[in-house]
């Protein structure tokens, strides 16, 4: 057993490929060693996190976001994740099937990134990402996939879902593929025309089910109930660290100007006196 494993601390790339969960169970278990914060470092708003369980806070954050959107969707819709995701951090694939159709959800963090979308291109702080280029590609691989398995009807449409933007600034040229915040996704998908009805949908499935390079999402269960309310509990103590230590910066910030409006209160009039006598 290496060193790692016998204190208890999981590998963040392994753990990663697993499907739904492990990135937030990763995350967990890296932050269960780890020696509770003192009651200063918690008036401080020092970070909760261990330095492992910190590297890997980002990528349960974007699975528990993804998670929550899709779920959002209801029981008509079968929900797959790729399993070529080797950095959740920045974001997931996800195939969803439902009445409305099939499509890959290319879903892209971006925390406090300003967004603007022209046409086919996307620029994030002013810098282009090829997100529609590479959610059409994958769209274009699946729907092959489908026609090898017996599915030719199945066409898979392109999505590409942003979370986490301070900004998201539609062009006036209209986007090829669909390009929408993560929390919009469910209500867009819900009020499609459906065009499966839920007959097609649930032969679809197995098919879904082989295609390489994807795990279809099981049914929420309680464990999966238990291991998310865990996470967000970490979550909220985060998030409460990060606002605590936002608000210890502002203070500091507001008594140095305090300081120096004070000082020059006293100053002035003395430089003011010694120019003038």
């Amino acid at each position: 057993m290496s060193e790692s494993a016998h204190k208890g601390q999981v590998p963040a790339t392994p753990m990663l490929d697993r499907g739904f969960g492990a990135a937030m169970a990763a995350c967990l278990r890296a932050q269960a060693d780890h020696e509770p914060r003192t009651w200063l470092q918690a008036l401080r708003g020092t970070s909760p996190l261990s330095g492992e369980a910190n590297d890997l806070y980002p990528h349960g954050v974007g699975e528990l976001e993804s998670a929550v959107a899709l779920a959002a969707l209801g029981s008509d819709w079968m929900v797959a994740q790729s399993d070529d995701d080797h950095d959740p951090s920045v974001g997931a694939n996800h195939l969803v099937l439902g009445p409305a159709g099939a499509f890959i959800v290319s879903s892209r963090r971006h925390p406090g990134d300003r967004v603007v979308t022209a046409g086919r291109m996307i620029l994030v702080n002013g810098h282009r990402a090829d997100y529609v280029r590479d959610a059409t590609t994958r769209a274009v691989q699946l729907s092959e996939e489908f026609t090898q398995r017996g599915a030719a009807d199945v066409a898979v449409r392109p999505i590409v879902a942003l979370t986490g933007a301070s900004d998201l600034i539609r062009g006036r040229s209209k986007a090829p593929v669909p390009v929408l915040a993560l929390g919009e996704l469910a209500g867009w998908l819900i009020r499609h025309e459906a065009v499966y009805s839920r007959a097609q949908v649930a032969a679809l499935v197995p098919v879904a089910g082989r295609l390489s390079g994807w795990q279809v999402r099981p049914a929420v269960t309680g464990a999966s109930v238990r291991l998310t309310a865990r996470f967000e509990r970490l979550r909220t103590e985060v998030d409460a660290a990060r606002r605590r230590s936002r608000l210890w910066i502002i203070l500091g910030a507001a008594v140095a100007l305090a300081a120096t409006v004070t000082m020059l209160a006293f100053a002035i009039p003395a430089i003011v006196a010694l120019v003038s006598g």
